[in-house]
């Protein structure tokens, strides 16, 4: 019996966990990305992504983190790859109302994760390097770690290849047909043909869905790496996120790798072109940053700048998924709006592409693309 063939466009955590989950289910897949999987401008490259369970009272995001942690702790072990490192969090709330933490609490209970309230009090005895009098409360997750994202994006591509898919470094341009795809076109005029079509490639998708144009922002996240003072590397500081007045939210991970200490944060206030758009430091981010990194660790006020890396977002309008089939094409899967949060479920979402392809089993219904007609813009609280 003759294989059903599927192309699947990005090979970012999204397209290169669902070629590769496609693959090992039987299909013959074909991954296409124009620059290679984690690179440094598509929205999973960069060193390290945060996981965790904590999400605000969401089950359906609850569910597949749970199952990615399982899958990514799997594939370590049976890859001998060692993406995650496990240090716990501190969630950290001014001014703000701890519903996002208080949410979290009972699902994660239920599936044996822990995120437990802890005294100022507390904190500051195992912490003194946090600023913490403008605090009001504060949580502990222990089972939080980052994962290496670039690295793990270029593995799963290898091993997708292992399992006898195959790799095409090449620009999808435009997509041929009506009522289904019939082909995808590249750049040097290449035209590959297959059964079933998975778009997954991030900030490019609104060039191929136009329709996409009122419903996805694409932004700059800038990330800093400041030089670390002594007490402040990823032995003595829990990985750190924190809500403030004004909806504003901010983490980073101690000095690891050698890389410094990173700062990034959750804004959507500058858009960013991913083809055109410089990418260097932009001043006016970086004071901002700046001043936070040194109102929360002051030994860090004044550090020198070592590195600074650009993200790309692309985010739906409510910050949640777009996981639904286009309206045009019968034949074809789009996934979109994952940036913030999306690459630590890379796997979850890959059994999820493999479900609703061979079994039919729909999407959750939180993401499906119409929810988003006439919607204004709104503050996910689910990023990072």
């Amino acid at each position: 019996m003759t294989k059903n063939k599927i192309i699947v466009v990005g090979a970012g955590a999204w397209g290169g966990w669902s070629a590769y989950m496609l693959q090992r289910a039987g299909y013959e897949v074909t991954l296409i990305d124009k620059e290679g999987p984690g690179h440094e401008r598509a929205g999973s490259g960069g060193k390290t992504r945060i996981i965790r369970m904590a999400y605000g009272g969401s089950q359906v995001y609850t569910d597949m983190v749970d199952r990615s942690f399982r899958l990514w702790e799997h594939y370590c072990e049976a890859w001998s790859e060692d993406f995650y490192h496990e240090k716990g969090s501190l969630w950290m709330f001014r001014g703000v109302d701890p519903a996002y933490a208080t949410l979290s609490q009972p699902l994660m209970r239920e599936k044996g994760y822990a995120l437990n309230k802890v005294g100022l009090d507390q904190v500051a005895k195992r912490y003194p390097q946090i600023y913490l009098k403008d605090i009001t409360s504060a949580f502990y997750e222990p089972k939080v770690g980052y994962l290496e994202a670039s690295r793990a994006c270029k593995v799963v591509k290898a091993k997708f290849e292992e399992a006898g898919g195959t790799y095409v470094n090449n620009k999808v341009i435009s997509i041929e047909g009506s009522s289904k795809v019939e082909a995808v076109i590249c750049e040097d005029g290449m035209r590959l043909v297959a059964d079933q079509f998975v778009f997954a490639c991030g900030p490019w998708m609104k060039a191929l869905f136009p329709d996409l144009n009122s419903v996805i922002n694409i932004t700059r996240q800038e990330v800093y790496y400041y030089q670390s003072p002594p007490g402040h590397s990823g032995d003595d500081l829990p990985i750190w996120l924190e809500f403030r007045e004004g909806d504003h939210m901010y983490y980073g991970i101690p000095d690891h790798f050698d890389q410094g200490f990173k700062l990034a944060y959750d804004q959507r206030d500058w858009s960013l072109d991913p083809d055109k758009d410089d990418r260097g430091v932009t001043q006016v981010i970086l004071k901002e940053m700046s001043a936070v990194v040194a109102n929360r660790f002051p030994d860090l006020k004044g550090a020198e700048l070592l590195k600074h890396h650009t993200c790309v977002y692309e985010s739906s309008l409510d910050g949640h998924y777009i996981m639904d089939r286009p309206d045009k094409f019968s034949n074809a899967v789009m996934l979109c709006g994952s940036s913030g949060h999306g690459f630590k479920m890379g796997p979850a979402v890959g059994e999820m592409v493999v479900s609703r392809l061979r079994d039919q089993k729909p999407f959750p219904e939180e993401f499906r693309r119409e929810r988003l007609n006439g919607m204004r813009q709104a503050k996910s609280p689910y990023e990072a």
